[in-house]
Formats: C-alpha cells, sequence, structure tokens
C-alpha cells in the first residue's frame, strides 16, 4: 500500500482525530507565524549570530558556536548550518531563521501528537499537542532564532529513538540517538542531562540484545555507527579545542569543578528540588502564571504516580517519568538561576505527560472525568490568560533599521563611528544592518572617523566621555545633534575643539 493510500486510510478511520491534529496544526501555525517580524528578538546574540550565517554563505566557514552565559564554554555550529538555509531564502533578513525556528515547533506539536498517540493512544496524543501548542513558553521560544530554540525538537527524537531500541528492539533507531544527542549538545549544553536517561536505557537495551546472541552484532554495528555520526557531527568544536590549547575542555573541567558556584553533585545536599519543580510546574504547566503553585506540583507527582498505577502502557510511562525524574534530578544540581529555555529538553515530556494524565482521568470514574475537565481547563485557561499574542509586538528589528537609517542619512554617506549605551544589549545587531546597508561604519579599533553616532537604550544617557570601547577612542567630544526613536535616544557626537 502506497503512503498515499495508508494516510487516506488513517484519515477515513479516524476523521475526527485527524480534524483536530489539522486544528491544532494551524492553531500553532497562527500563534507563532501571527507578525512574528514584530515579535522576534533582535538584539547583539541574534545580530552576532546572522553575521556568522551570512559569513558562511559568502564561504567563511564556522567551526565554533555561541559562547554559553555562564562557564565560556562554546557550543558547536550546526545551529549556524541550520539557520544558513532560512537566512538565504529569505534575502538575508533575519525574520527567515526566526520563521524556520517557528515551523520547528510546529513539527515537533506533530511529533508530540504522534508519539503520545504511539505510547498512550490518541486522546493523550491530541491533549498534549493541543496544550503544547498554546503553551506562552513554548510560542515565546518559537517567535525567534535563538540557538536553545530548536532543543525540543532534538530531544524528542533522542527521546523516540531509545523507546524503539528498548521497547522494540528495533536496533536502526540507534544513530537517530547519536544524531539528535549531538544536534541537542549544540543547542544548549542542558542537553547532556538527557544523557542519563539514554544511557539508562541503551545499557537495559545491551543487556537484552547480549541475551541473545544473534542480536549482539546488530546492536554493537548501529551503537559504532550512532558514535561515529556523534563525533562526526561534533568534530567541529574537536578540531577548535585541538588547535586553541584545549579552550572548551578547560572551560568545561572549571566549570564541573568548581562546585562553590555551578553544581553541587551530592543531591542528598540539595535544597532546589521544589523550586525547580515549582519552576517546571509554574512555566510549562501554568503557562508562566503562580496560580496554586505548590498544590499543582504536589497534584502532578500524584497523578503521575496514579497514572503510572492504573496504565497498561507501562514501558512508555516509565521512560517518560524517568525523562522528566532525571531531569529534575539534573536541573536541581545546578546551582545558578533556572530559566525558562533551559526547559526545552523536557517541553515535549511536560505536555506529554499532562496529556496523559488528563486522559487517564477522562476515561476513568464521574469524579475522575470532572478532575481531568478541571485540569484541562485550567491549564488552557491559563494559557490563554498569559498568551504573549495579548502585548503588542516588540518590533526590535524595524527599530533597530530605522536607527541606522537615521544615522545613515545623518552621516552624509560619510565614515562614521558607532557606539551602543546598553546595560542589555551589545551592538551586533546594529552592525548587522549597518554592514546589509553597505553604510561607511568604521570600528573603532580599525580607525577614527570626523564623526562619531552613539544609540542609547537606558533612560539615563551621557555619551559624552562614555567609557565605552567604540566611545572612549573616539576621544573628547562634543554633542552636534540628537534624535528620540522610539525610547532610543540618538547622538551626533564630533570632536571637540
Amino acid at each position: 500500500m502506497s503512503y498515499s493510500k495508508k494516510i487516506k486510510k488513517f484519515f477515513n478511520q479516524n476523521r475526527l482525530e485527524c480534524i483536530a491534529l489539522i486544528f491544532i496544526v494551524l492553531l500553532a501555525l497562527v500563534l507563532r507565524l501571527y507578525r512574528i517580524e514584530g515579535y522576534m528578538t533582535f538584539l547583539g546574540d541574534e545580530g552576532r549570530d546572522v553575521r556568522v550565517v551570512r559569513n558562511i554563505l559568502r564561504g567563511d566557514p564556522a567551526f565554533i558556536g555561541p559562547q554559553t552565559s555562564i562557564g565560556g564554554m562554546y557550543l558547536g555550529p550546526l545551529y549556524y548550518y541550520m539557520m544558513a538555509p532560512a537566512l538565504l531564502l529569505s534575502g538575508l533578513n533575519p525574520v527567515g531563521p526566526a520563521i524556520m525556528v517557528a515551523l520547528l515547533s510546529v513539527v515537533t506539536i506533530v511529533l508530540t501528537w504522534y508519539f503520545g498517540r504511539h505510547w498512550f493512544g490518541s486522546l493523550t496524543g491530541i491533549l498534549a499537542a493541543f496544550l503544547f501548542s498554546i503553551s506562552p513558553v513554548s510560542i515565546i521560544y518559537s517567535h525567534s532564532s535563538w540557538n536553545p530554540n530548536p532543543m525540543p525538537f532534538f530531544a524528542l527524537l533522542a527521546v523516540w529513538g531509545i523507546y524503539q531500541v528498548w521497547a522494540n528492539q528495533k536496533y536502526r533507531f540507534i544513530p537517530l540517538v547519536g544524531l539528535s544527542v549531538a544536534f541537542a549538545l549544540q543547542m544548549h549544553y542542558l542537553g547532556l542531562l538527557l544523557l542519563p536517561l539514554l544511557g539508562i536505557f541503551w545499557l537495559i537495551s545491551l543487556k537484552q540484545a547480549w541475551a541473545k546472541k544473534k542480536l549482539r552484532k546488530t546492536f554493537l554495528t548501529q551503537s559504532l555507527w550512532a558514535v561515529l555520526i556523534f563525533f562526526f557531527l561534533m568534530s567541529p568544536l574537536l578540531l577548535f579545542d585541538l588547535k586553541h590549547d584545549y579552550m572548551n575542555f578547560n572551560a568545561f573541567k572549571i566549570f564541573f569543578t568548581d562546585r562553590q558556584t555551578t553544581i553541587n553533585f551530592n543531591p542528598t545536599n540539595s535544597n532546589r528540588f521544589l523550586p525547580v519543580l515549582y519552576k517546571i510546574v509554574s512555566d510549562l504547566f501554568l503557562g508562566q502564571s503562580e496560580f496554586l503553585v505548590p498544590l499543582f506540583s504536589f497534584l502532578t507527582i500524584t497523578l503521575s504516580l496514579w497514572a503510572l498505577a492504573v496504565t497498561k502502557k507501562k514501558k512508555s510511562a516509565i521512560l517518560l517519568l524517568t525523562w522528566l525524574g532525571t531531569a529534575l534530578l539534573g536541573l536541581a544540581l545546578y546551582k545558578q538561576h533556572v530559566y525558562a529555555h533551559y526547559f526545552g529538553f523536557i517541553f515535549p515530556a511536560v505536555y506529554l505527560l499532562s496529556g496523559w494524565i488528563i486522559a487517564s482521568l477522562l476515561s476513568d470514574s464521574f469524579s475522575h472525568k470532572l478532575l481531568g475537565l478541571l485540569l484541562f481547563i485550567t491549564f488552557t485557561v491559563l494559557s490563554i490568560q498569559y498568551s504573549p499574542l495579548q502585548y503588542q509586538p516588540n518590533r526590535q528589528f524595524r527599530r533597530t533599521e530605522k536607527v541606522v537609517d537615521t544615522i545613515i542619512k545623518s552621516s552624509d554617506r560619510q565614515p562614521f563611528n558607532f557606539g551602543l549605551i546598553a546595560k542589555q544589549n551589545y551592538d551586533e545587531s546594529y552592525r548587522y544592518i549597518f554592514e546589509s546597508k553597505q553604510a561607511s561604519l568604521v570600528r573603532g579599533e580599525d580607525g577614527i572617523s570626523d564623526q562619531l553616532f552613539v544609540a542609547c537604550e537606558d533612560e539615563e544617557c551621557q555619551p559624552e566621555g562614555n567609557s565605552g570601547w567604540q566611545i572612549a577612542i573616539f576621544g573628547p567630544a562634543d554633542t552636534a545633534d540628537n534624535w528620540d526613536i522610539d525610547y532610543i535616544q540618538v547622538f551626533k557626537l564630533v570632536h571637540a575643539d
């Protein structure tokens, strides 16, 4: 039977489910693509990324990715190469990679439905996909091009792969695990928290395969392929380290050994289990609200254990709860502040859990049906109430472009220096647009022109005598003109007499 005929047959046999899925996909697309150019973040990190990718498209390959904010470690460059086709197709407009991330999020939602359906039934799949699609945190991190944002997709693929290996002895999925882990780690090093989960079920699968002599060779061969794929994808980062005196390795070493500020490897001494659990429940179940977080945290644990006890899908339940349990343990050992994007590797797991719990309640006694309906309504209402679309778009890209256009016009196309005063930003986003418009920008380290433009994003701003490098190197200066563009002040400075 052809693939198209299989789809048609599935649709005819599951009309209501397919209609619900189509609605969810359309809803997810609208929530993620609506005015995306206005909602997307475009600050220094995003400007740096598109500058690197533009250089890749011009033949200058990248061997490392962005640097982490904590630990000073470099990620691999895979995200840059993911961005490249989208940036090229958009005519080098930064909205292209943002659209790519939004579409990948929708694909992740569809896979969440598919895997949820396979693991726990069609109702779980639909509920999980719906809650995922309207999640405020998911929408926020699907609006912008940023390396952690594709993490849910690769984490889900890795867990699906190890499930097929462990539960169904389909060892051809082992290379998929190696590939997905390599991508996940290059999106964000929180992908390391997938390794205990994958390692546990790989070892169990190895034991199962070893018990049957005819399966050993297949298992080991596929595992070798997974290792080769992993190291091939990580090789640019490894080559970079070899060339630069093991810079990344040493940063990792410091991060994991300086336990005073980073990690506590003794779980019995950790006091962060409840704060991390509350943060997960607040951000992912309750749409970043603080509504009865302790109560819903208690319900999450209690109902998870109840669902495990009553389900016939024990393997799926054990895998899902192990995924979330190892994540909670790993995050609780981390001493620094935990941000919402750190949860990317468990986004699908959280919505699969909520869908599974609600579906289990709806198929049980009348009182359980009422509780399941109440949970579904609560999660839905809070997600709508705290949706990021209720706020006006930040229009960061267009605002930055307006500042650049004003400076270019005021410079009379003559060479100029540029500096940025901002506590929460740096100038890479401005540089990208200056370079795209072929402006006569001169970096301070390359030379000093007769005019300096300063963009100030802080409420209080004094460009004259500012200690910022691109400003200070210009030397003593007087303000010749200034403009207000939205909330940004722009100053034109000339050399003091």
